[in-house]
């Protein structure tokens, strides 16, 4: 069996150059991701529409740019984390308990951030969800904190997924249709992904007969940051901040597992102890 292909998000524009369209071909990502996490299959659906819909926020970010989205719900609960930079490498994770199927709608907070190369502090967003439809929560974060005219549309049938986005106009032109335009796109491109194509050379042929030019590709793929050192740190503010006991009666080291990658780091006492006061 032939390894599956590095994901890539492919950059296009229309042939009246009035709008970008961002395309994800994630299977490799979605392998990748799904391998490490260790997911029930009513946990499953719900973590591939999220990271297929957040990736194509890669499009928007500059050289430098980290941009992170955490999501609180209560309705069903869980809790998501997804963290992506401008170079393509991204980490995400899901924990639920009571996640019986993949919900339609959510209630609870969005939290975004974006740490920006040029300034010491990120931007922060926080958007209330209240009863949202899953394919409509990063329509929002464009909407509101982008403030631009994009949408997205996620693949059942493929681990693919496209952002149609208006380019900036003159001041001339008049602003377009955005839904009526993502209606046109939207059959031919979805037929498009039914096929599940990988091939690069293959992808921009059928663009071209949907409209689209090809401008560029960049690799996706999951890597996560974490480190002993960083594990180390972790710890140390844990033992600061907590009335809980680190290191039981006896114990010597404690093991600690990085919730992205599931990478297992054992973290010893003379590893934390900077000061007496650092730990219980």
């Amino acid at each position: 069996m032939e390894p599956i292909k590095n994901s890539q998000l492919y950059t296009f524009i229309d042939n009246d150059k009035k709008f970008a369209l961002y395309f994800l071909e994630g299977q490799k990502l979605i392998h990748d991701l799904i391998l490490t996490q260790n997911l029930r299959q009513k946990e499953f659906n719900y973590f591939r529409s999220s990271i297929l819909s957040i990736q194509l926020m890669l499009g928007l970010l500059k050289t430098g740019e980290l941009f992170c989205v955490y999501i609180d719900s209560e309705v069903p609960y869980f809790r998501l984390k997804m963290e992506l930079n401008a170079m393509g490498l991204m980490r995400g994770m899901i924990y639920s308990d009571a996640l019986e199927t993949a919900p339609d709608t959510i209630t609870g907070k969005l939290r975004l951030l974006k740490f920006l190369p040029s300034s010491k502090m990120p931007y922060q967003s926080i958007i209330e969800l209240d009863q949202v439809g899953m394919n409509e929560v990063i329509n929002l974060v464009l909407s509101r904190s982008y403030q631009v005219n994009s949408r997205i549309f996620v693949s059942d049938e493929s681990d693919q997924s496209f952002m149609l986005n208006q380019l900036p106009l003159t001041e001339k032109e008049q602003r377009a249709d955005l839904d009526q335009t993502f209606k046109q796109y939207a059959g031919p491109l979805n037929d498009l992904m039914k096929k599940g194509l990988t091939d690069k050379k293959a992808l921009i042929a059928e663009m071209a007969k949907v409209g689209f030019k090809f401008l560029a590709g960049k690799a996706v793929e999951f890597k996560c940051g974490c480190s002993k050192e960083q594990m180390i740190e972790n710890v140390k503010r844990f033992a600061a901040s907590s009335e809980e006991v680190v290191f039981l009666p006896g114990q010597d080291t404690i093991e600690v597992v990085c919730e992205y990658c599931k990478a297992v780091y054992l973290i010893s006492r003379k590893d934390i102890e900077t000061s007496p006061s650092d730990y219980q």
